[in-house]
């Protein structure tokens, strides 16, 4: 009787603990997901001289002058969390913060995506990058500011004739748009993946990329990339392609990118080439025209590392072909020699000289710039 009572007090203490143990571990299951805070801070000092012929218009009372001195900052805030589904599936939540007044001051949300991820690879729906983008291998650059982009724009100033994109670069971009994009798990050293956005416009509204008032762009574009070793080389390469569906201004696309590292030093190169497919009101072709948007671009750059301390230097040029009556081409040239620093965990001093071109299809002094930029700074990455 005694055993028996000895064994059914155990079977039933085993049970509550065993049933507590159950409740305890769907209570973590159910609980939500947790957010991770990171970021970074970056503060530039620089001084920066345009040329005095776009700057002179030939009397004081119309003249444009620009103070060669400038202080500029770039931080952001990033959320992220990740929970594992039953399935398998891992959720995830990116959210960027951008925490300048000068850089976004109309819409401080840089970035925000939700993600699954899993055996299929990972497919991301928010306002993120693109598939061609972040497959894509560039060329090897450091320092206080990149060798292409808008950071690299804000020191000499594009004139207002230059067709060219002030945040020019190498490839379709890493612009934060709504879309939908997958991308595979990397298998023997190769991988894929596409998006599709629906419209440029971050809004509500249909998207209106068709007809002759159509003024959105919906894009399709993919890419692939290689990553993997040639003896002791770790060496990386990549192709993407998009395409624009924008009315009247239709674009297709290619990019590629090559980068090996040997040792201390890293060698890269890309390559972009663009095309207008769309036709005008009257149904003429737009390439050609004052409408262009043909463009092609390529950079080679060099990286050195040793120790704390990374040099790097990048020649990045793109031409955009306009008016077939007219002789030269919009462009943007850039020499761009850069340095960091590590003085402490998430602590780079960071420091660029830059040669700067902007060019016109005209010969007017005011439609062309050029100049030289100095710039150094401190980035803190929390």
């Amino acid at each position: 009787m005694k055993k028996s009572l000895y064994l059914t007090s155990a079977l039933v203490a085993a049970s509550v603990l065993a049933l507590g143990s159950t409740a305890t571990m769907a209570a973590k299951k159910a609980k939500p997901m947790k957010l991770a805070v990171s970021g970074s801070y970056k503060v530039l000092v620089g001084y920066a001289k345009q040329s005095s012929g776009f700057t002179n218009t030939g009397t004081d009372t119309v003249q444009t002058t620009y103070n060669a001195m400038d202080i500029k900052t770039d931080s952001e805030i990033h959320f992220k969390g990740s929970t594992k589904t039953d399935a398998g599936v891992t959720v995830g939540v990116a959210i960027q913060l951008e925490t300048d007044q000068t850089k976004n001051a109309s819409a401080h949300i840089d970035g925000s995506e939700i993600s699954f991820s899993g055996g299929f690879g990972k497919l991301a729906l928010g306002s993120t990058s693109h598939a061609a983008a972040i497959l894509a291998v560039s060329s090897p650059s450091t320092g206080a500011i990149g060798y292409a982009g808008g950071d690299s724009g804000e020191w000499i100033v594009r004139p207002g004739a230059s067709a060219v994109s002030p945040v020019a670069g190498h490839n379709i971009g890493g612009n934060d748009d709504m879309k939908i994009r997958w991308t595979s798990k990397a298998f023997s050293g190769f991988s894929v993946g596409a998006s599709y956005k629906p419209s440029k416009a971050n809004a509500g509204s249909m998207p209106a990329n068709g007809g002759n008032s159509g003024n959105d762009a919906s894009t399709i574009d993919g890419g692939i990339k290689y990553s993997g070793k040639m003896g002791k080389n770790a060496i990386s390469a990549s192709l993407g392609y998009w395409s624009d569906d924008a009315g009247t201004a239709d674009l297709d696309g290619i990019s590629a990118g090559v980068s090996t590292t040997m040792g201390a030093v890293t060698v890269g190169a890309t390559w972009k080439d663009i095309s207008s497919e769309g036709k005008n009101s009257a149904g003429a072709p737009i390439t050609g025209t004052s409408d262009s948007k043909d463009e092609e671009a390529y950079t080679v750059g060099v990286s050195w590392t040793q120790g704390s301390t990374t040099l790097s230097l990048n020649y990045y040029k793109t031409e955009m072909e306009l008016a077939a009556a007219t002789a030269g081409e919009d462009s943007l040239e850039r020499w761009t020699l850069g340095a960091k620093y590590a003085m402490g965990p998430g602590v780079d001093f960071l420091g660029t000289v830059q040669n700067v071109k902007w060019g016109d299809e005209s010969n007017t002094a005011t439609d062309n710039n050029k100049g030289v930029a100095i710039i150094g700074g401190i980035k803190v990455a929390f």
